[in-house]
């Protein structure tokens, strides 16, 4: 059997809105990376109700980069809407879902997809998630300060090595981290990153609950509840700003008060239509109808 074959596929997910100039960027740069991995590969870009010239880019994109995909909605739904109408249409055992409004670098991909295949020395299996970590910025005194205190404490009086400080992205990240840690147990240090490597098979175990970037906290919450391995793996360094998330308030409610670990039968949400440029549908064969170019 060939190297190639024996390799598990792989499945990029970009979810979009209103990003022409950016996808004309970086679907290129996907496109030239996938191939060199020695392994099958798909992209599925979600446009998420977009209304700038993003179906047009698309549109023109299907002929230059290959095996590309496109899913749309009618209305902007949200990162988490946008995985949950690509799930079922993925092919491939792994998920890589790839947000486009920070600079992501593509080759990244690589050490993640290494990490991913190794088993844990105690439990004997692979990781079910591999996050990219975004580089920080420079940490104010105070938090430099405070780190130090805080690590010679328990240095002192818990004998536990001194630990490497996270990554700064800011006093409302920190909060979020903090938070997030405590009520959902999530151990990220980046846990917003829109750059996670995923088992397809695990993401399908569970409904995705939230429609907007909470998504990332539902799915890393969920997947330590479930005691799923996983590890966070540092990206190339950029000096671009982290975008802000495009939160749904009902959300956190949804997932806090009635998180759901199992597929039961779901009535489709209100205002999420779909259509796909050479996409599966039920019935085995394939939709010709093109993404709109004008």
């Amino acid at each position: 059997m060939s190297k190639h074959a024996a390799r598990d596929g792989l499945s990029v997910v970009i979810p979009a809105h209103n990003a022409a100039a950016a996808l004309d960027r970086v679907l290129p740069a996907w496109g030239a990376v996938l191939p060199t991995l020695q392994r099958p590969f798909e992209i599925i870009v979600v446009d998420d109700g977009s209304t700038d010239t993003t179906p047009a880019v698309l549109g023109r994109r299907l002929a230059t980069v290959p095996h590309l995909r496109v899913l749309q909605h009618s209305t902007r739904q949200g990162f988490g809407a946008c995985l949950r109408t690509a799930l079922p249409e993925v092919k491939y055992p792994l998920l890589l879902y790839a947000g486009v409004d920070y600079p992501y670098t593509p080759t990244d991909i690589r050490p993640m997809l290494e990490r991913i295949e190794l088993r844990d020395e105690i439990f004997g299996r692979p990781p079910d998630l591999i996050s990219g970590m975004r580089a920080g910025r420079q940490r104010p005194w105070i938090v430099k300060w405070l780190g130090r205190v805080w690590n010679l404490f328990w240095r002192l009086f818990a004998g536990l090595p001194l630990s490497e400080p996270m990554p700064w992205y800011g006093w409302r990240s920190w909060w979020n981290r903090l938070w997030t840690r405590w009520i959902y147990g999530v151990p990220l240090a980046d846990v917003n990153s829109a750059f996670k490597l995923w088992r397809t098979a695990f993401l399908r175990r569970f409904p995705i609950q939230s429609d907007g970037d909470f998504v990332h906290t539902e799915l890393v919450a969920k997947a330590t509840f479930l005691t799923s391995i996983m590890d966070e793996m540092p990206l190339s360094w950029k000096a671009d700003p982290l975008p802000p998330l495009f939160l749904v308030p009902q959300d956190r409610r949804r997932v806090f008060s009635q998180p759901q670990f199992t597929h039961e039968s779901e009535t489709p949400r209100d205002g999420v239509s779909t259509t796909a440029a050479s996409a599966p549908v039920a019935n085995g064969e394939s939709s010709s109808s093109p993404v709109p170019t004008t």
